[in-house]
């Protein structure tokens, strides 16, 4: 197994090149699927944590109070403020700044948090205590929203053996369901909902086989999970 990357080389990872390539993703299915798992009202102030470049904002803007999204990349804000304003969404703001240093400044001020394709980037103590300090920045009671790939769908597998496939470089920690729900749990979270749902590209057409019984656990994609705080 490889050594942890430090800090720096996680930045360096999450840079200019990376947010760019972001940008050019397409995030419409994505998003739209997981809007059908969340509960939003109209006085809703929400954060998105490690917003990348606000693609969430289009989405959840229509359907809440405020949106802030907040992003250690000023490549990755910059996109996420020219896409605000492209889409003339007025209840949108966003910050360049760490996820810890935000939430001390933001004490109960959010009733739901979304990290949406984030946790696999971050190591299990980092995530741990970052994920305790999001828990500070909720209302009581909030919800959290987590979105990641699951460590058990075949293809995560051989990404992991580096057979065939390799992963992602960004993705330095894709977990198991039981492992997300743990760390959640162990910075003070309950869990009101943690299911396995489809993948959001072309492989999406093979969840059906996720419901054979011995093979299936190894078809199920991506993991959904509501928190309370």
């Amino acid at each position: 197994m490889s050594a942890n990357k430090t800090t720096d080389e996680l930045r360096q990872l999450h840079g200019p090149h990376y947010a760019a390539r972001l940008e050019g993703t397409a995030h419409g299915r994505r998003l739209t699927r997981l809007l059908s798992h969340i509960s939003l009202q109209p006085g809703h102030e929400v954060a998105d944590f490690a917003c990348g470049n606000g693609a969430l904002a289009e989405h959840v803007c229509p359907l809440v109070g405020s949106y802030t999204g907040v992003d250690f990349s000023d490549a990755m804000i910059g996109f996420a403020a020219a896409r605000a304003k492209r889409l003339a969404i007025a209840n949108a703001r966003f910050e360049c700044t760490s996820i810890e240093a935000f939430c001390d400044s933001h004490q109960r001020s959010f009733d739901v948090g979304f990290a949406l394709d984030f946790s696999e980037h971050v190591y299990d103590e980092s995530w741990r205590s970052i994920l305790e300090r999001i828990r500070t920045s909720l209302r009581s009671p909030g919800k959290l929203y987590l979105h990641t790939p699951n460590a058990g769908f075949f293809l995560e597998r051989m990404k992991r053996r580096n057979f065939l496939v390799k992963q992602s470089p960004e993705h330095i920690a894709v977990r198991t369901l039981d492992e997300n729900t743990r760390l959640l749990e162990e910075a003070g979270f309950s869990i009101s909902k943690a299911i396995l749902i489809p993948h959001y590209n072309a492989l999406r057409h093979i969840h059906p086989l996720s419901f054979v019984p011995l093979l299936g656990r190894h078809f199920k994609a991506r993991i959904f999970i509501e928190a309370l705080s």
